[in-house]
């Protein structure tokens, strides 16, 4: 009884499977070769719509109708000239007395924004459905040429065409369900015991084994499987020491870094980000990192990378207990809504004080140079005003200028 109840499962997933593939396909097909022949006709009414106004472009007014009448069978597809108030000027099937405006036709008012435009819609006149393309003209009593067809000739391709399609599915569905029919059969057997060992490596029994003899697709699922047993107790121990061996990087990282999810919660926490940001660090995995860290900056700008603006760049003054300086870089994790984020903290206060140092070096010098400076361009100004040619002054002029440059 078991059995059979397997084996209806698998031959009704399979067969239904089948079975929506092949009317997905069969579907596809109809839309993609119907939507096809539409843009097909469309370009090809749109074509002989230019041809037309092409044609017609030098014809004096009184001449259209007669021209238009002799376009009529070249275009294959009736040809409507008007005005740019939507006046019918000539039409080639039809007597333009029973014709009202066009103003109001959607292709027209597409042609007059856009140059060029189609519309399909029941036709009263002709009692079709039809496909119409309009052109705008480029002379002043010719505003707009349209060419219009029918659809039946198409809706009557597209039914011989499904007919076909739908043929063609119905013999594919048939072989599917034999095809499904078999498969299950062979598959009914071994399944259960297949289940149990996957119920078991689920457990974590990572390397169970399950038996494998024969040649057979299901034989070869059932090595396949132990393969992937197997493979999945070395990649699990893999994971487990490259996930020591992660957190002793981190932790011996001369940045902080904090890892949180997409609640804030604390996931992972070295001791450099610990001393940073002056809270303990086993005690803090768990917990709200707004909980841990009272700075409404970083509050901040975590708040910001959680909400989807990027990987993000402060610098920021830390008042804790010790004043001191941090940049703080914030990834958030691949995901929308992000799943988290992790802060990497620089302790970039020494490098403050260094340029605070170089800042008060650079001032003192230039403070030391300014009076020997001035005292040299002084007396050179004043050598060169004409104390040059005193002999009794310039010398001490001279050995000013030497003083100050030494």
């Amino acid at each position: 009884m078991a059995r059979s109840r397997t084996f209806w499962r698998l031959f009704n997933a399979f067969g239904l499977l089948l079975l929506a593939a092949v009317a997905l396909l069969g579907w596809l097909i109809d839309r993609r070769v119907e939507r096809d022949q539409i843009e097909q006709m469309q370009q090809t009414l749109r074509t002989r719509a230019a041809l037309v106004e092409e044609a017609l472009r030098d014809c004096p007014a009184d001449q259209l109708p007669a021209r238009v009448a002799a376009l009529r069978e070249k275009a294959d597809a009736r040809i409507t000239l008007l005005d740019a108030d939507g006046h019918v000027l000539a039409d080639s099937d039809q007597d333009l007395d029973a014709l009202d405006n066009h103003a109001d036709r959607p292709e027209l008012a597409e042609a007059r924004d856009k140059g060029v435009g189609t519309s399909t819609r029941y036709s009263r006149s002709y009692g079709e459905l039809m496909m119409y393309a309009a052109r705008r003209g480029d002379s002043p009593a010719l505003a707009f040429v349209r060419v219009s067809r029918s659809l039946d000739g198409i809706q009557a391709q597209m039914t011989d065409l499904r007919r076909l399609i739908w043929g063609v599915a119905a013999g594919t569905t048939l072989a599917a369900a034999g095809l499904a029919f078999w498969l299950a059969r062979q598959l009914a057997a071994p399944m259960q015991e297949l289940t149990a060992g996957a119920e078991r490596i689920a457990a974590g029994e990572y390397g169970h084994k399950v038996y494998a003899g024969g040649k057979d697709e299901v034989a070869t699922l059932a090595r396949a499987f132990n393969a992937m047993s197997e493979r999945l107790a070395a990649q699990f121990t893999q994971v487990e020491e490259d996930r020591q061996q992660l957190r002793a990087v981190l932790s011996g990282m001369v940045e902080g870094v904090v890892a949180i999810d997409a609640n804030q919660s604390i996931l992972f926490a070295n001791d450099r980000a610990g001393q940073l940001l002056e809270f303990p660090t086993p005690a803090a995995v768990g917990r709200k990192l707004w909980e841990v860290v009272r700075q409404l900056a970083i509050q901040e700008v975590v708040h910001r990378a959680l909400a989807g603006t990027g990987t993000l760049h402060e610098e920021l003054d830390w008042n804790g207990a010790a004043c001191k300086s941090l940049i703080v870089h914030v990834a958030p994790l691949p995901g929308s809504p992000a799943r988290g984020a992790v802060l990497v903290l620089h302790d970039t206060s020494e490098l403050r004080r260094l340029e605070r140092v170089r800042q008060e070096f650079v001032a003192n010098v230039s403070h030391e140079l300014k009076t020997p400076l001035t005292i040299i361009k002084a007396c050179v100004e004043t050598l060169i005003d004409g104390a040059v040619d005193d002999p009794e002054n310039r010398g001490a002029f001279l050995e000013q200028i030497d003083e100050q440059a030494n």
